[in-house]
Order: C-alpha cells, then sequence, then structure tokens
C-alpha cells in the first residue's frame, strides 16, 4: 500500500434524483461520518428529474447549495444516469475523488486512514462494504464469481480473482481512471454493469487492468442503501435487458 499525506485532495462527486427527503439525509450522514474527515476541493453534483420534477429539482439544489455553496451543479433536461456518471467522472481534478449517489446512509465513520492507504497501480477504486450489493467480506478484492453445477445442482460459487468488478455505489477513485472510464462509457448502457460485463468492449478491456478494493469494519456494513425502500413505495423497479438500464413501474 501507498503511503499518503494527510488531508489529500478529494473531489465529491454526486448522483442526485429529484428526491429532497432522500437527498437531505444521505447529505446529513455523510457530511459528519465521511465528508468531513476528507478535505474536499471540489464539489460536482447532477440532479435529474428523476421521481420529480422542476419543482423538486429546485429544492434538491437549495440542498446542496446549504452544504457545499461553491458547487457546480448540472441539471439536465432529460434523466439519464450513464450520462450523469459520465460527466461526473470526467470532471474529476484532485488526485482522488468520492463517488456518492443521493439515496445512502453513512452508519459510521469512513476516515482518510480506512481508504487512501489501498490505492496503488493496480487499485484504482475502493468501494464500501454494503448489505444489499451481496459482496462477501472475507474476499478484499470485488471481483465475478460463478457457480459451480453438476447435472443441474448447485455446488457452491467459484471466486474469479481475473474477472475484477467495479461500481457506481459509494467509492473513491483514483482520478486518471474515473476520468478514463467516464470518457469511454457508452451512454445507451447502465452505468455500472458496462464497467465490468463486456457489452462495452474498450471500457473492459481498460477496466480488467485493476482492481477495485472493498472495506469494511471487521465484515460489518458501513453504508445502508435507502433508495429501495423509497423506490418500492413509488412503484418503480428496475430493469437490464441486454446490458441497457430502465425503470419501470411495478
Amino acid at each position: 500500500m501507498q503511503t499518503f499525506e494527510r488531508s489529500t485532495e478529494m473531489d465529491l462527486l454526486l448522483v442526485s434524483g429529484a428526491r429532497p427527503i432522500l437527498l437531505e439525509k444521505t447529505l446529513k450522514s455523510f457530511s459528519s461520518n465521511v465528508l468531513s474527515n476528507f478535505r474536499l476541493t471540489n464539489i460536482f453534483v447532477n440532479i435529474d428529474r428523476f421521481q420529480g420534477g422542476e419543482r423538486e429539482v429546485s429544492q434538491a439544489e437549495e440542498i446542496v447549495l446549504g452544504f457545499f455553496p461553491n458547487a457546480i451543479i448540472r441539471k439536465p433536461e432529460m434523466p439519464s444516469f450513464t450520462s450523469a456518471v459520465s460527466w461526473l467522472w470526467q470532471s474529476v481534478r484532485s488526485p482522488f475523488c468520492f463517488h456518492l449517489e443521493d439515496d445512502w446512509i453513512a452508519e459510521t465513520q469512513i476516515s482518510e486512514d480506512m481508504v487512501l492507504p489501498y490505492f496503488s497501480t493496480e487499485v484504482r477504486q475502493v468501494s464500501i462494504l454494503t448489505r444489499e450489493k451481496n459482496w462477501s467480506p472475507q474476499v478484499p478484492f470485488h471481483c465475478k464469481w460463478r457457480r459451480r453445477k453438476f447435472l443441474g445442482l448447485n455446488f457452491g460459487r467459484e471466486y474469479l480473482a481475473n474477472e475484477p468488478v467495479f461500481t457506481t455505489s459509494p467509492s473513491f477513485l483514483e482520478r486518471d481512471f474515473a476520468r478514463a472510464c467516464g470518457s469511454m462509457m457508452d451512454v445507451s448502457l447502465d452505468p455500472e454493469k458496462q464497467l465490468y460485463d463486456g457489452k462495452n468492449v474498450e471500457l473492459r478491456n481498460f477496466t480488467s487492468k485493476f482492481r477495485n478494493r472493498i472495506i469494511s469494519d471487521s465484515g460489518k456494513f458501513l453504508i445502508k442503501d435507502i433508495g429501495r425502500a423509497f423506490r418500492e413505495e413509488s412503484g418503480l423497479k428496475k430493469e437490464i435487458v441486454d446490458g441497457k438500464s430502465s425503470w419501470v413501474e411495478n
């Protein structure tokens, strides 16, 4: 692991829908438990008209500016998760960035010492262990798993150490890696899946050279997804067909 000076510059990248209630909960918890422990230099925010309209977008913008008066805010006419991620990741200026979405809660403190030492020439993303992603706390890197089958029966899973997986869930990224990924994203495909599923060949060829390190507190979950329940209450579910994601009513 590399050694970093305290207070290494960090950019915040925030993906938000038009959901001010969720956004305020997210920023309150992360500001006190995570963001205050880092030297934030630039704040980039994308607010999409997702689960809300112009009024909710304005409310979300007010909330962001209440926390970060100098934030650079993008408010596109048409919502697109991939376009949001692509723009945000290409905007990084500091050596590292923290990618955050508007529907998570930080349940404990996360500091520089828990994150930055894991970055290396190989590790380009450091992700936070979460129950909802069903990642294994027993392995240090996020990689694919393959079911072992015989005569149609499952016999456990095999960890594919040479097939790294990357994420758009809350995570820390190195600047050049984020900018390169953002520039290669196909806006017609789901941003997370194309980082590793091979639908975007150029992007997958690039990310396959690196690693995504998972961090936790002795196997404990550090953050919690609050967006799934919110979407279920609103009657929405996410469908991915041929690498393309969309939100449909239940």
